[in-house]
């Protein structure tokens, strides 16, 4: 049984010796399928490849923003990629609300409901309006808390007044008699 050496010692020596005797491993390669990698150009992700990473990899919005910003930025992406996909989640709810000026508000309740698969029972939900400094905004809420709330009317720059409170229900044709304002 041969035994191994007791010291290995690599050198420029050992190199020439051994490339005289197997001859030199310094040959291209003969298979005609390989490519360099360096030569190719990089891959740049389509719209549909980043939204499966982005699902793969669990993202929250935010930080699919930023993940998508960021590889825009390196020029990885394709340039019809668009970043701001993610804001589009609920787009089959777009048609139950209408915009004017910075006030957002649903214009039809009882086809939200049925877009939510939700049973819409006046009785069971209450209009409840909150009002900051900087925004004014509407949510329905359960009676019994058992189901979530429902946004249905949002606006930034107007202030907290007796007017506005009053001007979010008539705008939306909420029936005040039908509705509990909280």
């Amino acid at each position: 049984m041969p035994e191994p050496p007791e010291e290995y010692n690599l050198n420029s020596e050992m190199k020439e010796e051994d490339t005289e005797k197997t001859g030199s491993h310094e040959e291209e390669p003969t298979d005609s399928d390989f490519q360099d990698p360096a030569s190719e150009s990089p891959h740049r992700l389509t719209q549909n490849e980043l939204n499966d990473l982005v699902r793969d990899l669990e993202l929250p919005k935010v930080k699919a923003e930023l993940l998508a910003s960021r590889m825009k930025q390196w020029k990885c992406l394709d340039d019809g990629v668009k970043i701001t996909l993610y804001c589009y989640r609920k787009k089959n709810l777009e048609e139950f609300f209408t915009m004017e000026g910075t006030l957002v508000a649903c214009k039809d309740v009882d086809g939200l409901f049925k877009a939510l698969n939700k049973s819409h029972c006046s009785d069971e939900w209450r209009l409840f309006i909150d009002s900051s400094k900087v925004s004014l905004k509407a949510v329905l809420l359960h009676s019994g808390n058992v189901l979530p709330s429902i946004p249905v009317a949002h606006a930034f720059g107007i202030k907290e007044s007796d007017d506005s409170m009053k001007q979010l229900p008539q705008y939306n044709k909420y029936d005040t008699h039908k509705w509990k304002i909280c």
